[in-house]
């Protein structure tokens, strides 16, 4: 090999482990129990190489809950929505959620 080519190597290795080390993943879903009104958020946040496994860990928390009849709030019906609003369980669309500071 080329003592050019031996001295790209480790500069491409460390390009790629500071990217890995910036990148960064968030989310958050909120699920409902349509029946008993109980509310439920699947999140992760992670930092690093580790950003990946933020949404493994939040698909496995959305199977888990579904399975045990959650729905995802994007996902209810708008008869499921209409009963959980009347319930005092989701705001309603047209009012803000309420703000505390």
């Amino acid at each position: 090999m080329s003592l050019m080519r031996l001295a790209v190597y480790p500069l491409l290795f460390t390009v790629l482990c500071l990217l890995s080390l910036a990148s960064c993943a968030s989310q958050g879903v909120m699920l409902v129990h349509p029946q008993s009104g109980s509310t439920m958020k699947c999140g992760a946040a992670s930092v690093g190489f580790m950003a990946g496994v933020a949404d493994g860990f939040v698909e496995e928390c959305l199977r888990s809950y579904e399975h045990q009849g959650y729905v995802r709030v994007e996902k209810l019906t708008p008869e499921q929505r209409t009963d959980l609003e009347r319930r005092g369980i989701l705001p309603k669309p047209d009012e803000p959620p309420e703000r505390t500071m």
